[in-house]
């Protein structure tokens, strides 16, 4: 599934994410258990960089139609030079 990342309050996209995964974790994440698992080509849209705003919330919105409000917790680069990462999903998911 795909998506794109906004920062609140904008209109245009700071990231489009090819590849993300909903993640539900078991164990000791009872305030925020949903994570967002992503890899994308360019994951700076803009001339944002998305690194520099790790402590703002940050809007996700899916292919079909959901959204989420996300905070960026992981981000790093795979061995082809993707940009691979984890969102912690806030408030769940919004259709």
């Amino acid at each position: 599934m795909k998506a794109t990342l906004y920062m609140q309050g904008k209109k245009d996209p700071v990231a489009v994410l090819d590849e993300v995964t909903i993640v539900t974790m078991q164990d000791n994440h009872k305030a925020s258990p949903l994570r967002i698992t992503y890899k994308a080509q360019r994951l700076n849209a803009g001339k944002t960089m998305l690194e520099l705003h790790r402590d703002e919330k940050l809007t996700l919105k899916f292919e079909d139609g959901r959204n989420a409000s996300v905070l960026l917790q992981h981000s790093s680069l795979d061995m082809k030079g993707n940009a691979v990462g984890v969102l912690r999903v806030l408030d769940g998911l919004a259709s």
